[in-house]
């Protein structure tokens, strides 16, 4: 850009920053520090308190040791195993306990994975113009509520003694 009659270059107006204009622009950034490292640093201190005040208000049971003598006891995986022993139901037997163990959630999260590589239409937020993507979210949400739903049986059929 130069000036017609003289041939030097126009000076560059510089651009003030301000409250008004300060995300006007996409391309400017904020800092990351101290600003969002105080914000992280109050919610997460929050977070620790939460967690130490509930824990003193309602500690943990905690009961009798193990007793390895008794054949009374029925034991049961964490809620986040449940699925693990529920594909023992679906796989029986010796040969499939792996296909079910490894294979299958193997295969479940590299789909998920894969899903923005699978899902190539345009990026529109609407549920009903993207049927692959909905379909897959659709899945997922069943997959979680059935464990919920296998996890709340499980606590009612075998209530802790």
């Amino acid at each position: 850009m130069y000036a017609p009659a003289t041939g030097k270059a126009k000076p560059v107006e510089e651009e003030v920053i301000t409250e008004e204009n300060v995300f006007e622009r996409p391309d400017e950034t904020i800092g990351f520090f101290p600003g969002q490292v105080l914000k992280d640093g109050y919610v997460s201190t929050f977070i620790l308190l939460a967690c130490v005040v509930l824990s003193y208000a309602a500690p943990a049971p905690l009961t009798e040791p193990a007793n390895t003598a008794t054949v009374e006891y029925v034991p049961r995986p964490e809620w986040f195993f449940f699925f693990y022993e529920q594909m023992l139901m679906f796989f029986p037997g010796y040969a499939l306990i792996s296909f079910g163990a490894v294979v299958v959630p193997t295969i479940f999260i590299g789909l998920l994975f894969a899903v923005p590589w699978l899902d190539r239409s345009p990026q529109h937020y609407n549920a009903v113009s993207r049927p692959f993507a909905s379909v897959i979210g659709i899945l997922v949400v069943v997959v979680v509520v059935l464990n919920m739903l296998l996890a709340v049986s499980r606590i009612m059929n075998f209530p802790t003694a």
